[in-house]
This record gives structure tokens, C-alpha cells and sequence, in this order.
């Protein structure tokens, strides 16, 4: 079986990619081909170069001067406000004279980073995809059809986007990049042997959406933001590393969550408390629809089972991810990182912690849950807690309200389940 890593183009946010192939290398994924598109094809590179902590250095000490050179880098400060390259072209063709910058530095960081007989010795295959002008067409590349001493300059093409960056001239054709005809070339690993692909997306969304259900096909993605395609901030590159590697291990079951990461949850241990959890949701939702149903003649969507199945996609659930789902509930609404790895009975603990130290009242209505909103999420979230915990049940006549706060309500109803 041949396998094959595809990287994402995305700028700054490819600091996750290399975080993903981190994971992969730990959990002894072989990869017979890495393929990549404008910033992914820099780090298929450094990928098939082989080493990992070099790779990490070079994202973890990466600046946009390192990248380009620029008169006045406050002209980019467009980087920090839009979500990729393809909505800031209107702003770029206007201004494309001034803003045009020079890519000399991300040439002799490919030439200098990029080891080209280290790639070509690891027996690995690599490719990157580009974008031809003015014939408008889609070129992929394989380190067999790079001449030698020009995979650089292969790279720089893929991750030339132009109009910020000027195109890339080899052998008389004019390049840009390549995400302007597929930012995640899956085919292109496809159409060299590929059985079994592992795509790491830079965005939340699917590239590829008709390959998403295939078999063959494991995508590692970010649901949490990895900022503007041009902020090179150490802090945010350090995170997106982090991020990379938990999202690639919670794909191959080596930690559980999906907005956050957790150490294996015992599927067994967790049942019976997913079990009461669930039933303890179902209730109060059946209860809140048939209110409003009443109160308005429409039909009323489940607040809290929403809330549980979010972020899930659609697969039925299994009562260990009803359990881990609540869990997440909780960790969002009392505002926990979400790039560290927590164990599931010590983030309860905490929590309880937090929860005990919080005044609980004689009495539950309209008026103290306003006064702990007011205060913020957590005091909400501890004020339901500590009721639940005291009397089982929270008051029918604020369900209406109580709805309109899902997750800090549900996340309360799970501690009350898990409660020691």
C-alpha cells in the first residue's frame, strides 16, 4: 500500500501542518509521497527532507521579514484581517505597484531550509502544485520533472500569490501559486499511486468535499482559528504547532474531543454517567419544545442536544462521545485553552474546585441568573452546578431561559452526572 501526506496552502497557519506530521511521525505513519500547494509545498519539503525538529525551528523562529521584504510592513497589516489569500485579491489588484513585495528571503530559506540532496536521497516522493500565466492552467510538479538545484525555486512558484508576490519565472514560464487551482492537491497524489491519503486542511471547511466520505481518505483539520494568512506571531505559531499535533492524534484515537483534547477516556467507565447524562437532556429539551411549542403554534429545536451534537458532524454518537461532548461543554463555558491536553478526572476536579468556592442561593429565578450572567459564563455555569447539585433539578419556570443558554445548562447538568 502506498501512502501519501497532503498539505494545505494557507499561509502563516502552516505552522499546523508540520504539527500534524509531528503526530504522524509518532504514531509510525509511513508516507511513501508528500504533496503540497504554496505554503504546503514548503512543508512537503521539509517533510521529505526528514527532519522534524529542523521543520519545528524554522516555524517557531519564522517572521514576515524572513518571508519578504517590504518597505513599510504596517501596508500588511492586511494579513491580520481577512481569512485567506482569495479575499484580499480586489484590495491587491488596486494597490498591487505599492504593495508588490519581494520574495527574495523565502527563496534562500527554500534553497537554505529545503536540503535538495536530503530530498532526493529519503526516496520519498514529492510534488507541489502551481498555477501557469498567462495560460491559466494548473501545473503540477514531481521531484522527478524538477531539474536538479531547482526544487527551490518550484517552491517559491507554488507559493508565489500573486498579485502580493510576483510571479516565478523557470525555464521561461511564469508561475504563481498554485491554490488558485487546487489549494490541497489530493489528486496529484492520487495520480501518482496513492492508496490511502492523509490530507491536512488549514480552514474548517472540506477543499476536496467529494472525496470527504471516501474510505481511502483521513483529513486532519483546525477547528479552532489559526489567524491571518500573514501573522507570524511566535506565540500564534507555537499554538498552531500544538493544535496540528492534537488534532492529528485525536484522528488516529490517541486522544479524545474535538474542540479540545483529552487524555482516552474509558469508554465502559464513562457509560453509565452518558446514559443518566443523556436522559437528564432529553427531559429538559422535551420539556422546553413542548413550551414553546404551546407559547408559539411552531415547532422548537432541542437546545441542549444541539449543543451535545454540535461540532460532531453527523455519525452517531456513542455514549463515551455524549460523555466527552459534555466534558467540552463544560472546559468552553469556564474558558480553558484549547491548544493543551487535559485529563478528563483532573479538569472535573478543577472545575468542582471553581464550582465549590461560588456562593449557591436559597432560591433560583429570573433575577440571580441575571446577576450571574452579568458576572460572566463561569458564575452562571457554577450557579447551576451548585443547584443541581443541592436539589436535582433545576426550576421548570426558567427552562425558557435556561434554553437560551445551552451549553453553560448542559455542561452544569454533566457535572451534576459525573459528580464523585
Amino acid at each position: 500500500m502506498k501512502r501519501a501526506l497532503v498539505l494545505c496552502g494557507g499561509g502563516s497557519r502552516g505552522a499546523y501542518e508540520i504539527g500534524a506530521w509531528q503526530a504522524l511521525r509518532e504514531l509510525g505513519i509511513r508516507l511513501d509521497g508528500v504533496y503540497g500547494t504554496s505554503i504546503g509545498a514548503l512543508n512537503a519539503a521539509l517533510v521529505a527532507r526528514g527532519d522534524p525538529d529542523a521543520a519545528r525551528s524554522i516555524w517557531l523562529n519564522i517572521s514576515l521579514d524572513k518571508i519578504v521584504t517590504i518597505e513599510d510592513p504596517d501596508d500588511f497589516a492586511v494579513g491580520h484581517m481577512v481569512s485567506n489569500k482569495r479575499d484580499v485579491i480586489p484590495f491587491l489588484v488596486e494597490n498591487a505597484k505599492h504593495l508588490r513585495m519581494d520574495v527574495t528571503p523565502l527563496q534562500e530559506m527554500a534553497r537554505r531550509e529545503c536540503d535538495e540532496a536530503a530530498i532526493r536521497r529519503s526516496g520519498m516522493d514529492l510534488g507541489v502544485m502551481t498555477f501557469k500565466v498567462p495560460q491559466m492552467q494548473g501545473q503540477p510538479v514531481t521531484l522527478g520533472q524538477m531539474k536538479p538545484g531547482a526544487v527551490a525555486d518550484w517552491i517559491v512558484a507554488s507559493a508565489s500569490c500573486f498579485p502580493l508576490f510576483p510571479a516565478k519565472h523557470i525555464d521561461g514560464q511564469r508561475y504563481i501559486d498554485g491554490g488558485y487551482c487546487d489549494n490541497l492537491p489530493i489528486d496529484m497524489a492520487l495520480n501518482a499511486g496513492a492508496d490511502e491519503v492523509v490530507a491536512v486542511e488549514l480552514h474548517p471547511y472540506d477543499t476536496h468535499p467529494e472525496y470527504a466520505r471516501m474510505p481511502w481518505l483521513r483529513v486532519i483539520r483546525p477547528r479552532h482559528s489559526l489567524g491571518g494568512f500573514l501573522d507570524f506571531d511566535r506565540r500564534l505559531m507555537a499554538r498552531s504547532l500544538r493544535l496540528g499535533y492534537q488534532d492529528a492524534m485525536k484522528v488516529y484515537g490517541r486522544f479524545d474531543g474535538w474542540l479540545y483534547t483529552f487524555r482516552q477516556v474509558d469508554a465502559l467507565k464513562a457509560m453509565p454517567a452518558a446514559r443518566r447524562y443523556a436522559r437528564r437532556l432529553t427531559v429538559f429539551d422535551a420539556e422546553f419544545m413542548r413550551r414553546g411549542a404551546l407559547r408559539t403554534g411552531q415547532p422548537v429545536n432541542a437546545p441542549l442536544l444541539t449543543a451535545v451534537e454540535s461540532e460532531t458532524e453527523h455519525a452517531p454518537l456513542e455514549w463515551k462521545d455524549v460523555w466527552v461532548r459534555g466534558l467540552e461543554l463544560c472546559a468552553e463555558v469556564m474558558g480553558f485553552r484549547v491548544d493543551a491536553i487535559y485529563d478528563p478526572d483532573a479538569l472535573i476536579r478543577q472545575m468542582r474546585g471553581f464550582c465549590a468556592a461560588q456562593p449557591c442561593p436559597e432560591k433560583l429565578d429570573e433575577a440571580r441568573l441575571h446577576e450571574a450572567w452579568k458576572a460572566g459564563r463561569r458564575q452562571v455555569f457554577a450557579l447551576l452546578v451548585n443547584w443541581l447539585d443541592r436539589h436535582d433539578s433545576l426550576p421548570p419556570e426558567l427552562s425558557r431561559r435556561l434554553g437560551e443558554l445551552p451549553k453553560e445548562t448542559a455542561g452544569a447538568m454533566f457535572m451534576r452526572e459525573v459528580r464523585e
